[in-house]
């Protein structure tokens, strides 16, 4: 379960508005203290293909929704989408910290909310929000038939290398240059 606040889109953990690409509309926020029961509605929204591509695997909802609500260390970011005005969950993104400057991430997005632009701008502010706590590098590992998730990634602004690995494809996007060799240069 979450412990603390987390690190927020701009620091004052608060949400922020987004429009998507059909003008709906979500509210961006980080993940807070007793979201779980929210986030249990939210997968019993999702399919379970959705559930499968998201965990790489078959996964019961309870323990898909447990895993939602978890920060791993106080560095993750994990942000949700909800309808405005409701305390409907229509997304949920996070960037787990795995290095000092890379972070894995990880999307689900309720499969009426899919095709919007929603885990583009979800990308675009997990992107910006560790970028500002020194993560150089994002990574994911996505299954090689989750064609949506692997063009989010493609058409991101920055640095994409995708490559097929042993579990599915592995995407690493460069965010800057490490400061290792910025001070090479």
């Amino acid at each position: 379960m979450v412990t603390q606040p987390v690190v927020d889109l701009d620091g004052r953990r608060r949400s922020r508005g987004a429009a998507l690409r059909d003008a709906s509309a979500v509210q961006l926020r980080p993940v807070r203290i007793g979201d779980e029961p929210a986030l249990r509605e939210f997968v019993e929204t999702v399919s379970a293909d959705s559930l499968r591509r998201r965990f790489c695997g078959s996964i019961s909802p309870a323990i898909a929704a447990a895993s939602l609500a978890l920060r791993l260390d106080s560095d993750d970011i994990v942000l949700l989408a909800e309808v405005p005005g409701t305390p409907s969950i229509v997304g949920h993104a996070a960037a787990y910290r795995i290095g000092p400057e890379r972070a894995e991430v990880a999307f689900v997005i309720a499969d009426a909310w899919q095709g919007r632009g929603l885990g583009s701008i979800m990308l675009s502010r997990l992107a910006t929000a560790v970028g500002e706590h020194g993560v150089t590098t994002l990574t994911a590992e996505v299954l090689p038939t989750n064609q949506a998730m692997l063009t989010v990634f493609a058409r991101s602004p920055h640095p994409v290398e995708m490559w097929t690995g042993a579990d599915g494809v592995e995407v690493r996007i460069a965010l800057a240059l490490p400061a290792s060799a910025a001070v090479a240069a």
